[in-house]
């Protein structure tokens, strides 16, 4: 009498197997007799899975062959997690990765939201509660990942290739393609600012006017670094209508409030910042004299005091918003003698070109003021320019003090 074959039975296999009574492989999600017949596979989900009850081999393997190489596992299970509302066979369609949006949201996290605030009692709202309303305003989003890129590219130095040896992310050319994208939503709504999108209004108001700064200039044949900095004056003075008229929703979200509360700070005028001051005074009386016609004194005086209240609110420990602040104090008037190249207004300019360029928060304010101060020096005379050699020195050290020799 021959022996029966023996064979491993199947205890867990399909519905649709154990009705027709065949054997089933026991394949997740659909087994091959199911596949075969194109007929629905499920399994009974309250049956244990065939990996949790298999008994071991009764030749079990020598130690060294499970040591080196032990069982894979399998993933089967994950055959039988479906969404209700999926399609596709259980996979619901989603796009790849964007890793270059996932970098640039890290940078911001970690780095660009703390050039935006104003200290410890504002960085959870930069950090976290911008990026959400990011979520549900687009235009802030791109905002957000136009500036993180500006800052990557202004603070790294440039990868050449990628570690797979392709060319690295040019991240200048990223930063414009989000920040165009930016505008164009952003301009939708700037004649309907509301308590629904005030908050992320006043926060791409916000970044708009950093990303205005921090951009690098390429010098270009018609341009000039002081028609290129009046240029971001003019832009800040208009993002402040669009600041105030979103600040009133801020009043409403106990956790946005801290933007509105102004850093106190002892406004004496520094010691060592006084005789520069009052030599720009003393220059303002001149003028006067000279001309009190077309000299409009009270408008120097008036751009002058409020550099002095800059100078003291930078050694209060306030950064770089504090001096965008002083641009948006600034006169029409005032701004349009700076375009025009009056030898007064170009050195008051330099003396803020200085302090820019000191402030330890700002990764771009060096190069605002080595480009604007230098071309100041070449405009102005032998009569003009000991107005500004402090600010030179401190901008350019022994370099202009050799020149200067």
């Amino acid at each position: 009498m021959a022996q029966r074959r023996s064979h491993q039975k199947s205890r867990h296999g399909c519905l649709e197997c154990k009705r027709r009574r065949v054997k089933c492989d026991e394949s997740r999600p659909v087994c091959a007799n199911c596949a075969r017949r194109q007929t629905d596979c499920e399994y009974d989900s309250s049956g244990p899975l065939r990996w949790m009850t298999d008994e071991p081999s009764r030749s079990p393997r020598p130690l060294s062959d499970r040591q080196q190489a032990p069982p894979s596992p399998d993933f089967s299970l994950f055959g039988q997690f479906r969404s209700n509302n999926s399609s596709n066979n259980g996979e619901a369609p989603l796009p790849p990765l964007n890793l270059s949006d996932l970098e640039l949201m890290l940078q911001w996290v970690n780095a660009t939201s703390m050039v935006m605030s104003r200290g410890q009692h504002t960085d959870k709202i930069w950090r976290t509660y911008v990026p959400e309303e990011g979520v549900s305003h687009p235009f802030l989003m791109h905002g957000i990942l136009a500036l993180s890129a500006v800052h990557i590219a202004r603070t790294r130095a440039r990868r050449a290739f990628a570690d797979n040896g392709q060319p690295g992310r040019d991240y200048l050319q990223i930063a414009v393609s989000h920040h165009n994208q930016a505008l164009a939503l952003f301009r939708e709504q700037l004649d309907d600012i509301n308590p629904t999108n005030g908050k992320a209004m006043f926060a791409f108001a916000s970044i708009t006017v950093l990303y205005a700064f921090g951009f690098p200039r390429t010098p270009d044949p018609g341009s000039t670094a002081v028609g290129d900095l009046v240029q971001a004056f003019v832009l800040v003075r208009g993002v402040q209508y669009v600041l105030t008229q979103a600040m009133n929703t801020l009043f409403e979200d106990r956790a946005w409030a801290p933007l509105r509360e102004i850093t106190e700070y002892d406004p004496t005028l520094p010691l060592e910042a006084r005789p520069a001051i009052e030599q720009l005074h003393m220059a303002n009386e001149t003028c006067t004299r000279q001309d009190p016609i077309l000299h409009d004194s009270s408008l120097y005086q008036e751009a002058i005091d409020h550099l002095a209240d800059l100078i003291a609110a930078v050694k209060g420990g306030l950064g770089f918003f504090v001096a965008c602040r002083w641009a948006i104090k600034l006169q029409p008037a005032f701004v349009d003698r700076i375009r025009d190249r009056r030898p007064l207004a170009l050195a008051i300019l330099a003396h803020w070109c200085a302090l820019v360029a000191r402030l330890q928060d700002v990764w771009f304010g060096i190069e605002w003021g080595t480009r604007v101060a230098q071309e100041i020096w070449y405009v102005l005379d032998d009569n003009w320019r000991p107005l500004i050699h402090g600010c030179m020195e401190q901008i350019f050290g022994e370099q202009y003090l050799m020149i200067e020799r």
